[in-house]
């Protein structure tokens, strides 16, 4: 029932030729706060739900409590907080424009506070832009990033409809960095492709993307295990000039023992590689200790040890030291989708936007969709 809820909004969103009716916003989680949250801005003006409002100079100060939140030792019995100020809103030195939204709520039986910047999606996409790649690449390069990333977006919103928020502002969905990271370049990017997003049977795509992917893209099917045609996995020779394309690094036998500590229960003796995807992925890993043997996924293993200490599950060579472990690979992220080292890659050769899109997201089409 709840998926085809999902669904219906999903449809509703769109006229029966396939544009959107109107232009898109998002919210986009900006933090997580268990203790104190500080909030800066100019003549704040904050809205509790259900409540009155009340301002603030140029700061606020609130921690988490039960059933609402304390703000500056007053109680507010409430779950949500409206902050706006007339200038930029600062917050873990990143800056949003407008307004942000905490929400009170139990995550993990402890007490936390939501942090929600509410977002026109074009807006957003500037910060995203100039978050993701570097303002010195080429215009084509910049518009593709601009592109799959709108289509991204409004797939997770379809997704997360009935969430709280639509997207993370890491990794995990799209680095957005907030106002103060935003470029000209990436301005002019997100101008140029106004509501053109990429399509497949006039629906939005999953546009996924990532830093490098090391001559060859992985297919959603052995990614993520989804049958998505136009995500078969492409050849991708232009992403050499990448930091990323080859590296290697130590992880210390005790990081390694604590990041497997749950799963095997002992010291990790071996690593061993047990199958590999067709672009070269670990596919099937086993943890062996001296008594007990665990047969996890390439991913699970990246996610365990942590994404900057293993940058992609391309792992070429994997050996045993007296200190622990050397893991050498090649890439940078998931391998699926766009490699935006190779379209930087495409972009110098002289391809537009769209032929960079082509060859990574074959069987689509970039649409205007408002």
């Amino acid at each position: 029932m709840k998926r085809f809820w999902k669904f219906f909004v999903f449809l509703a969103l769109f006229s029966q030729s396939g544009e959107l009716l109107a232009e898109q916003h998002v919210r986009i989680a900006v933090g997580r706060f268990q203790a104190q949250i500080h909030i800066q801005g100019k003549d704040l003006k904050i809205q509790p739900m259900d409540l009155p409002a009340f301002t603030a100079a140029n700061e606020l100060k609130c921690t988490p409590a039960s059933k609402g939140f304390r703000c500056g030792g007053k109680l507010l019995l409430t779950n949500k907080l409206r902050v706006s100020s007339a200038g930029r809103l600062k917050l873990n030195n990143h800056e949003y424009r407008r307004e942000l939204e905490l929400i009170s709520r139990t995550h993990k039986n402890k007490e936390e506070v939501l942090v929600v910047h509410p977002i026109p999606l074009e807006e957003y996409l500037v910060g995203i832009v100039s978050s993701e790649v570097p303002s010195s690449w080429p215009l084509e390069a910049l518009k593709a990033q601009a592109i799959a990333a709108r289509t991204f977006a409004l797939w997770k919103k379809y997704e997360r409809i009935d969430l709280p928020y639509h997207m993370e502002s890491t990794v995990l969905d799209q680095v957005y960095s907030g106002a103060s990271r935003e470029f000209d370049s990436a301005r002019k990017a997100v101008r140029q492709t106004y509501g053109e997003i990429l399509t497949h049977r006039h629906r939005p795509i999953h546009a996924y993307f990532h830093s490098t992917c090391g001559k060859q893209t992985e297919s959603a099917e052995e990614g993520w295990g989804m049958s998505l045609s136009y995500l078969p996995g492409s050849k991708c020779p232009n992403c050499k000039v990448s930091d990323r394309h080859g590296w290697s690094t130590q992880i210390p036998q005790t990081q390694i023992d604590q990041a497997f500590k749950s799963l095997l229960g002992e010291k990790v003796k071996e690593i061993k590689i047990l199958s590999r995807s067709k672009s070269g992925r670990m596919k099937k890993v086993a943890l062996i200790g001296r008594n007990k043997k665990k047969t996890v996924t390439g991913v699970d293993i990246r996610r365990m040890l942590g994404y900057s200490k293993l940058r992609s599950t391309l792992v070429t060579e994997m050996a045993k030291n007296s200190k622990g472990f050397v893991f050498k690979g090649r890439g940078s992220g998931h391998g699926v989708g766009m490699c935006q080292w190779g379209a930087k890659g495409m972009a110098d050769l002289g391809r537009s936007a769209e032929e960079i899109l082509s060859h990574y997201y074959p069987k689509t089409r970039v649409r205007r969709m408002y």
